[in-house]
């Protein structure tokens, strides 16, 4: 395999982010689990791509997605192009709000058919990334900007296909749990309220959620209120009370003991981080 560029965003190893293209056949790439969010662009005629204990067949013009925490290695056996972005699990959680649907809805499909359109448009994004990163003095905000715009672009390619309950493999019912907690995250933290919305019991969407996402009904809207927290904190000027009253909560240090249990830090210490992203 002929790996055409290497290309970091960050001076720490933890903190890098690297775009790579590479090019050839007959070639398998360590497994491990990943600390990063990996986008790979891919133009294939035979190979695959295992996510976890999925095998994803590898052809024509494809965008697959991996996230920190995930175990992935590609096996290719024809031919094939690929073009890389490997983004910081810390500098992906400041961009990640670009994704417009729940993280969950990505991580079931990783792996997505585009047309050669989709495909040259993303391409255009990570490459504009990956020259950024060749400068002498990188601007972290192009990078930045060029990432949630990839983020976005990626998002608009799942909405062609959101339509199609099917594409997702996963019950109406869920699905329908998923938009609404898109709906009223900022309101309604409580699965209850979610399962009489639905018509079933609280006891019935903890099934469905653990044995189609491998997570809990409560898990899923607080990934909900966590993602637009962090949208919200990386607004310059924005106060955390107005954060705090925009996502539902009414007591500072409720939000706070919330937020830092799931990211390890306080809603100020996040804010900080993200001025000098």
């Amino acid at each position: 395999m002929k790996q055409v560029s290497s290309k970091k965003w960050g001076s720490k190893k933890d903190h890098e982010t690297l775009y790579t293209e590479w090019q050839g056949r007959l070639h398998r790439t360590r497994n491990f689990q990943n600390d990063e969010f990996i986008i790979t662009l891919s133009k294939s005629k035979r190979g695959a791509h295992h996510i976890d204990l999925g095998k994803h067949i590898m052809r024509g013009y494809q965008l697959h997605i991996v996230f920190p925490g995930q175990r992935s290695h590609f096996s290719i056996l024809d031919y094939t192009f690929a073009y890389q972005l490997r983004i910081a699990k810390i500098n992906f959680e400041k961009v990640c709000t670009a994704l417009r649907f729940s993280l969950h809805l990505y991580r079931i499909h990783p792996v997505q058919d585009l047309t050669q359109s989709e495909f040259e448009k993303l391409l255009y994004e990570l490459r504009n990334i990956g020259n950024e990163l060749h400068m002498d003095r990188p601007l972290l905000e192009i990078i930045c900007s060029r990432a949630r715009i990839t983020l976005q672009e990626i998002s608009r390619i799942l909405e062609k296909r959101i339509n199609d309950i099917n594409l997702f493999k996963i019950p109406s019912v869920l699905f329908e749990f998923l938009q609404l907690v898109k709906l009223h995250y900022n309101k309604e933290h409580n699965v209850t309220f979610y399962a009489k919305k639905l018509n079933v019991s609280s006891d019935y969407l903890l099934s469905l959620t653990r044995n189609h996402l491998n997570v809990t009904p409560t898990k899923v809207i607080k990934d909900e209120i966590l993602a637009e927290s962090k949208r919200l904190l990386s607004l310059v000027p924005i106060t955390i009370k107005t954060v705090m009253y925009q996502v539902g909560f009414e007591d500072q240090a409720v939000f706070t003991h919330f937020f830092k249990s799931l990211t390890g830090m306080s809603p100020t210490e996040f804010q900080k981080s993200t001025i000098t992203f």
